[in-house]
């Protein structure tokens, strides 16, 4: 969601279908009156947002309104709470219920960047996870529509929720069941928490990273997983995600340098679903690649560090993701 406004009063727009009817939304409501005017305050956050005021806003053709970027902290946790209503209601089209989705994950990983200790953290996680793998098993067009709204310049918490997304949909394509992929998916929102603890001047380096600078990098599986156990995770799935999504088959990864048969299945998914991410996402210093590039490039470049067989499922996902 972008933001707008001036420096004093900026803002951020919303869909009237993530509102609730009949709940106390705990954020004030903006709205446009004309395009290019500042938006003017229409209802109080202490007031109900009621059917009434949802059926004026639809017989004005009002499908957007707009939250103060002062009330972010209000907005998210109302979302969270109340996103599987909105991911399973019918009057809702899948693209807004995908956009609400994104936007939601994006701000908790964002959120886990900046405090990766925080208290709420784990049960955020959790159900977003829960309500994702929800949404890709259960919503028909759930990924293609997701695809529509997952962001191409790389920030670790977007990157993070698209590993999230693709991960969920080449297991359910696997025939994993749904309740199965909630553990990996949780490592997969988490995996790269552990650049919380990575200087920012290497981690935002524009161009390419000095031997030292990389060595730095390379530890940011075990700071992560380290991050999770004081969390106090014990699910072993999540925490090998975690440590062990830069390992790769031909045993010359990182940081415990696995060899093929120390790799299981789940962290090959979300080895592969990292890879592609890193390669379709813009960076300061390089392009984004196409997916068909990235594709390409995985298949001739990386042909012993991948798994073929789910990299095979995964091109045939990315072919037909409407499917």
């Amino acid at each position: 969601m972008q933001a707008q406004g001036s420096s004093k009063g900026r803002f951020f727009p919303i869909r009237l279908t993530s509102l609730r009817l009949n709940t106390i939304i705990g954020f004030d409501l903006y709205l446009q009156p004309e395009p290019g005017h500042p938006p003017v305050l229409y209802r109080e956050k202490s007031l109900p947002f009621c059917e009434a005021e949802s059926n004026r806003l639809r017989d004005n053709q009002v499908a957007q309104l707009f939250v103060r970027s002062d009330q972010e902290s209000a907005y998210y946790p109302y979302i969270e709470a109340n996103l599987r209503a909105i991911l399973t209601d019918p009057g809702i089209d899948v693209e807004e219920k995908t956009q609400v989705l994104y936007s939601s994950a994006m701000h908790l990983a964002k959120d886990a960047m900046e405090e990766p200790l925080a208290a709420t953290l784990l049960p955020r996680t959790k159900a977003m996870v829960e309500n994702t793998v929800w949404c890709i098993f259960n919503q028909e067009q759930a990924l293609l529509s997701l695809l529509k709204v997952t962001s191409y310049d790389y920030y670790t918490y977007t990157h993070s929720v698209n590993v999230l997304v693709f991960t969920i949909a080449l297991a359910k394509r696997l025939g994993y069941p749904d309740q199965a992929v909630n553990a990996f998916g949780s490592g997969s929102l988490l995996h790269d928490i552990g650049k919380s603890m990575i200087d920012p001047s290497i981690l935002n380096c524009p161009g390419q990273l000095t031997k030292e600078q990389w060595e730095v990098m390379k530890m940011h599986p075990v700071y992560g997983c380290n991050i999770l156990q004081k969390q106090g995770v014990r699910d072993k799935v999540m925490l090998d995600v975690t440590r062990h999504h830069h390992e790769n088959l031909a045993g010359d990864g990182y940081p415990d340098r696995l060899t093929a048969e120390q790799i299981p299945q789940f962290i090959r998914i979300s080895t592969i679903s990292d890879v592609f991410d890193a390669l379709t996402t813009r960076r300061p210093y390089k392009d984004a690649l196409s997916s068909f590039e990235a594709l390409k490039l995985m298949k001739e470049e990386m042909e012993e560090d991948l798994d073929q067989e789910l990299f095979q499922a995964f091109v045939e996902m990315m072919g037909a993701p409407g499917e």
